[in-house]
């Protein structure tokens, strides 16, 4: 196996992700943690328990935006790296299709069912007024909502990251300046709050709109989702929720998980535990900020990847993502138990006592965020691997049957000491068993194919892969190393054709950028009829399959390509050339 590569592509994919999926996780959590921090400011912390009570109601929406936003673009990527672009578009259409008449239905479902849901949402009937004041607005807003999210993963899959963070920011800093408007200045109380998420969700979604339909770069295109027959896109709903559903079902089991924890402190404990509780879920959203950015910006990035094969760069990538969330974790765990003060400082709690006992809490509850990071991150991980099934096995876990069983078994004897025992050993329990679960995959598949986080290892002596900057003279020499190792292998004639195919890709490429610097990496595998090349790179263009007269490079390369390959494909994968030559009959 011949193996000269570096990690300066997929570094550079993951930074230019990062941070815009880092501003979606943002939207997502902290326009719930910015409503509560504002209530908790302009109305008292005990108005800040509505907020948290009606978290269940957005868990709901989340897990059908979470699965079609997460699922859709998970299928439609994998289309657009198998070159299927008619597939993928149909797919992005039946995905925003599905997704805003569910937004609608939920909507006018929840609204005319709201006397039923409030008291399911909330048994106090002391809280249920303010409750309803919040729920009656919000869930107004969920098909915007379900629009905003669901899009947010095509648009940053599509190669336009940027358009996603901008929107998002845009989305929670209007919800910002309009919680002030609504409830400091025009005094709506909790209805504002909610009024003002709601517009931030519209400004968000006009502008991540307009961005993305003017984009030149856009790819994924509207399509009528029945065009291909009902058959066709039921089974790409199939597709899409299989995909999805792993991963998105954590919002159903912290539906649930949260009703049940709600019921049990309301039932069970005081009144004071229940704003205690509060604090503490909507404060952990920072860390899952952070958490949720590290693990969404590896999922895309791994999927393609290991669709691809290349499963050395996937777990570089994982490991560094395991760095990342385990110095996150750390570093919150320790602002947490040290200056929990800084958190109270937010919710405006003057109360020595009340202080002192949130205080006490919140320190204890920063022991769980070690596993939460690693949790969510390797489920994530799974689901990019497309290991469905341990990822819903440890979403099932993680989300529902431990938090739920122990809390029901501690709380009656321990009130909320229980609550606490048993939220943290949920993470525990469920990131020792990924760590072990790993362990013994890699010992039973050291027998037969050993693999590393599920991903084989064995080399591959018919696989070859290098990475090489856009210089020409380092691509010739590259490319005559190559032509060495293919003639060890088979003959002269096969080994000549392909240093040819080669050196007229990669200095087609060198041609169309001005960037000597940025690297092109490069997979060759044998099959037994067929020599496949596979080419990424993150700068200009060179499609060999076409004239491209916007372009300052001559067509002599993509010529005589057409004319030895027996197949190419261009496409571009989230946001990267990606180019497959076919060389049939050469081995």
């Amino acid at each position: 196996m011949m193996k000269d590569i570096d990690y300066q592509l997929i570094k550079r994919k993951y930074r230019e992700f990062f941070f815009p999926v880092l501003f979606i996780s943002m939207s997502k959590y902290l326009t719930s943690f910015v409503d509560s921090v504002l209530v908790s400011a302009f109305l008292g912390v005990e108005k800040m328990s509505a907020v948290n009570l009606c978290f269940p109601a957005v868990c709901f929406i989340s897990l059908f935006h979470g699965m079609f936003g997460i699922g859709g673009s998970l299928v439609a990527a994998n289309a657009y790296a198998d070159h299927d672009r008619q597939r993928g578009n149909r797919v992005f259409s039946v995905t925003m299709t599905g997704i805003v008449l569910i937004g609608i239905v939920t909507a006018l479902g929840g609204t005319l069912l709201r006397s039923r849901i409030v008291p399911l949402l909330c048994s106090d009937v002391s809280l249920q007024k303010d409750v309803e004041s919040y729920y009656s607005l919000l869930v107004v807003g969920f098909p915007l909502m379900c629009l905003l999210f669901s899009l947010s993963y095509f648009v940053r899959s599509d190669g336009s990251p940027r358009l996603t963070s901008y929107s998002m920011l845009i989305s929670n800093g209007v919800n910002l300046f309009m919680d002030w408007v609504l409830m400091k200045l025009l005094g709506m109380g909790l209805e504002g709050a909610a009024a003002a998420t709601v517009i931030g969700y519209v400004c968000g979604i006009v502008f991540m709109l307009t961005g993305y339909i003017k984009s030149p770069k856009r790819q994924y295109r509207l399509v009528l989702p029945l065009a291909d027959g009902a058959g066709t896109a039921v089974r790409d709903i199939g597709k899409i929720c299989s995909s999805g559903f792993s991963t998105a079902s954590v919002w159903l089991y912290l539906m649930i998980s949260l009703q049940v924890m709600n019921r049990l402190i309301l039932n069970c404990c005081g009144l004071m535990d229940i704003h205690v509780f509060s604090v503490c879920r909507n404060s952990v959203n920072i860390c899952y900020v952070l958490f949720l950015g590290i693990a969404q910006t590896l999922s895309p990035i791994a999927g393609v990847y290991a669709h691809s094969g290349d499963y050395d760069r996937v777990r570089f990538l994982l490991k560094r993502s395991i760095l990342y969330v385990t110095a996150a974790a750390v570093g919150a765990g320790l602002v947490f138990a040290l200056f929990p003060q800084l958190i109270l400082l937010l919710y405006r709690v003057r109360d020595p006592v009340s202080a002192a006992y949130l205080c006490s809490y919140l320190r204890v509850y920063a022991l769980a965020f070690p596993g939460i990071g690693f949790t969510l991150l390797l489920n994530y991980y799974f689901q990019a691997i497309k290991r469905k099934r341990l990822s819903a096995v440890i979403t099932l876990l993680e989300g529902l049957l431990l938090p739920v069983g122990l809390s029901l078994m501690l709380t009656p004897a321990f009130k909320m000491q229980g609550i606490m025992a048993a939220m943290i050993a949920s993470e525990a329990v469920t990131a020792a068993f990924i760590i072990g679960f790993l362990l013994y995959d890699r010992q039973r598949s050291r027998t037969s194919e050993e693999r590393i986080f599920l991903l084989p290892k064995t080399d591959d002596s018919r696989l070859c892969e290098f990475s090489v900057r856009m210089d020409i003279m380092e691509i010739v020499q590259a490319a005559k190393k190559v032509s060495r190792y293919i003639e060890e292998r088979t003959d002269h004639r096969t080994a000549s054709i392909v240093c040819l195919a080669l050196e007229e890709m990669l200095t087609g490429i060198a041609k169309a950028n001005d960037a000597p610097s940025d690297a092109i990496d490069v997979v060759l595998r044998q099959n037994d009829n067929d020599i496949i090349i596979s080419i990424r790179d993150m700068g200009v263009g060179f499609d060999p399959t076409v004239r491209d007269e916007a372009l300052e490079y001559d067509f002599d390369n993509a010529m005589m390509l057409q004319s030895i390959a027996s197949e190419i494909k261009y496409d571009l994968s989230l946001g990267m050339n990606d180019t497959v030559i076919r060389l049939s009959g050469r081995t």
